[in-house]
């Protein structure tokens, strides 16, 4: 028989209590500590999706919390045009800006702006002035999409998503919007009384006619504009269009 003293039994019950309490705690306490903390981020573009983990990006301080940049997790992917692509970041919840009305970031919005570690909140610097919608609450994804926007005859900047647009057959086996797609009533309801600047995005711009206007294609799978018109210039066909101006006829 072995005979354990007062003082050894009461160091034993007392170790034994510790780790039984450790090994409760692991089937319920989820808490992740400081050192396997991880944030998950899902970017989308296309049909392709990745998962990140935001903390392992670069970490900056923003008013004494740590965030990372958000031009960091879109160059996850790599974009030969980033200016030519919305940035849309939602919420766990579903929520993004553009449901209440509000264009998708653009790249330059990206690159003022953070991914909050640890509120999972999105962030942009006060100076661009954007709603307060824009600061998604738990955000989860950021969806890179293919966007021109269109400067109307009152000098104002209207932003279509090509994902979102009504496409059509062109050349039989290509797919393609209308350039007149992008010309809607509140833009103008006299779409003849134009012509047209289409701008690259490298800044390559020619102005066209209605009538060839409304012969234009924007083609996805060339990222180009072609025409239904068999003998229009070479140089009308523009290369990763990034914008169009609706010029007023004294223009």
């Amino acid at each position: 028989m072995t005979f354990v003293s007062k003082k050894g039994l009461i160091l034993f019950l007392t170790v034994f209590s510790t780790a039984l309490i450790s090994v409760i705690g692991c089937g319920s306490d989820k808490s992740p500590t400081k050192d396997n903390e991880t944030y998950s981020f899902t970017i989308t573009f296309g049909s392709s999706s990745i998962e990140i983990d935001a903390g392992e990006l670069t970490r900056h301080t923003i008013d004494g919390v740590e965030g990372v940049l958000l031009s960091d997790i879109a160059d996850t992917f790599i974009l030969t045009e980033p200016q030519n692509h919305a940035y849309r970041l939602i919420g766990d919840d579903g929520f993004y800006a553009h449901i209440k009305g509000n264009p998708d970031n653009t790249c330059e919005h990206i690159q003022s702006g953070y991914f909050i570690l640890s509120t999972m909140r999105i962030f942009f610097d006060p100076v661009l002035e954007l709603p307060g919608r824009y600061n998604i609450k738990n955000a989860v994804e950021m969806k890179i999409l293919r966007k021109i926007d269109i400067i109307t005859p009152a000098d104002s900047l209207v932003q279509f998503i090509i994902e979102e647009m009504t496409t059509t057959a062109f050349d039989d086996s290509l797919t393609a919007v209308k350039l007149t797609e992008f010309i809607t009533p509140d833009i103008t309801d006299n779409p003849s009384a134009y012509s047209y600047e289409l701008i690259a995005n490298d800044d390559y711009t020619r102005t066209i006619s209605f009538d060839q206007f409304r012969e234009g294609y924007y083609v996805i799978e060339y990222d180009r504009v072609l025409y239904s018109i068999a003998d229009i210039s070479s140089e009308l066909k523009i290369k990763q269009l990034n914008r169009i101006t609706v010029l007023t006829p004294e223009e």
